[in-house]
């Protein structure tokens, strides 16, 4: 048996329609779409044109933007910038040397393992000017300190990592330049052992700032950061004790988010020990930071899953708004 199906339509006119009939109707040519043979032709003067309705539903058009997160290092950038301060950048792979070691980090103390780090197979040559200062500082404490005890060795600073944290830019830096007034930060990718989840990845962007000049203290860290979260939105600012292995004193910047009514932490902060400047031949007090960049695009972006700044979601990407910023002093 074969089974067959129609489709039938009925027409029903209205009694409007009837009543416009009965006037009598006339049927004229209308254009819908102008093509390049009616405008040439002129066709088009004594033909009815379809009135242009703005309320037709049409395919939205995307203009091109930066990626939100991009934007917001951007921003990030301009803004220290602005505050006189020079950008820096470095090697993705350090030594163990300038990562852990020239920031006073024992060889073999729990210390070193509070970042899980990815180590490299490869070594590198050290510093020769630096090699016999930061070996005393770290087994004898060089007559500031009692040290950390035991034997420094330089195979261990000689294997290379991906660079845990920017700091190992700015220490370097700091060690190349030991007698000037440093204003400098650097906004880069650093590297950790991380299982991924909504709050951790393997890899990151870190903010991190150095002031180092005759005179500045504490209070000026204070400032500078407070300074820093003002520029980027956020009105109330608060700073909590921390330990970090080469700051003294340290902190942890919170800043106050009113969606969630709670603080939330963004960083950590201090002065850098002597036992870290010393061996380098800086002699003037530094100010250090360092920033997480994805938490505050979370905050900024209204996201609660870090993986969310780096899947490529189209429509995310096309929905996010663009704004500008403007900030006005007097």
């Amino acid at each position: 048996m074969k089974k067959t199906e129609k489709k039938s339509r009925i027409i029903i006119i209205t009694s409007a329609g009837k009543a416009i009939a009965a006037k009598g109707l006339t049927i004229e040519e209308e254009i819908v779409q102008l093509t390049p043979t009616i405008i040439t032709s002129g066709s088009w003067k004594n033909a009815r044109i379809r009135p242009y309705d703005i309320h037709t539903p049409i395919k939205p058009i995307y203009g091109a933007k930066i990626h939100p997160y991009q934007r917001l290092i951007n921003e990030m950038r301009q803004i220290f910038l602005e505050m006189g301060f020079t950008e820096i950048k470095g090697d993705i792979v350090q030594s163990s040397f300038w990562n852990f070691d020239a920031l006073f980090q024992p060889q073999e103390h729990p210390a070193r393992e509070m970042q899980d780090t990815f180590h490299l197979a490869t070594e590198c040559d050290l510093p020769e000017e630096y090699i016999k200062p930061v070996k005393e500082m770290h087994e004898n404490g060089g007559g500031i300190s009692r040290g950390w005890g035991g034997k420094w060795s330089e195979d261990v600073a000689r294997k290379q990592v991906l660079r845990t944290h920017t700091t190992a830019v700015t220490i370097k830096y700091l060690a190349d330049h030991p007698d000037t007034a440093v204003k400098a930060f650097c906004i880069d990718r650093a590297y950790r052992r991380e299982a991924i989840d909504p709050t951790h990845t393997p890899e990151f962007e870190q903010l991190e700032g150095v002031v180092m000049d005759k005179g500045v203290s504490f209070k000026n860290l204070l400032g500078c950061l407070t300074e820093f979260y003002h520029r980027m939105g956020f009105d109330e600012v608060r700073f909590r004790p921390g330990y970090f292995p080469y700051t003294e004193p340290s902190v942890e910047p919170e800043v106050y988010i009113e969606s969630r009514g709670k603080w939330v932490e963004l960083g950590g902060a201090g002065v850098f020990r002597k036992e870290v400047t010393l061996p380098l031949g800086i002699k003037q007090p530094v100010l250090a930071w360092g920033l997480g960049v994805s938490r505050v695009a979370m905050l900024r972006l209204g996201l609660k899953d870090l993986r969310e700044l780096y899947q490529s979601d189209i429509d995310w990407l096309r929905k996010s708004t663009v704004c500008l910023i403007l900030y006005f002093y007097f």
